[in-house]
């Protein structure tokens, strides 16, 4: 699974303070109640989708500013170019290496 691959490998990297949320909807009451330095989603989520999402942040939320990871294995140009018109800061294709998310998160975060 996708999510708990990437939990693993950023607790590798001494992130240790993670919320983990099951779909899109939760990730939504998540971000209204708390403060997050980062967001990383999936595209292909229940319930709510990672583009949705992105556009939810982006236009509805406190935190509209955060910086968004999403992780895809989506292949179609048009599908990918309407992620990065939705807001995330960056995209990381599936499977992916820790080196990656390392430089993906230096990349969002500075």
């Amino acid at each position: 699974m996708a999510r708990n691959h990437m939990m693993r490998v950023l607790r590798s990297m001494g992130v240790d303070r993670l919320t983990e949320a099951a779909n899109g909807v939760e990730a939504t009451q998540y971000l209204s109640e708390h403060y997050f330095d980062l967001v990383v989603t999936d595209y292909n989520m229940p319930e709510m989708d990672g583009e949705k999402l992105t556009a939810y942040i982006r236009e509805n939320s406190a935190q509209q500013t955060i910086p968004i990871i999403m992780v895809t294995s989506e292949e179609s140009e048009s599908r990918l170019s309407a992620v990065m018109q939705s807001g995330v800061s960056a995209i990381c294709d599936k499977p992916f290496d820790p080196n990656t998310v390392r430089a993906l998160l230096e990349e969002v975060l500075s």
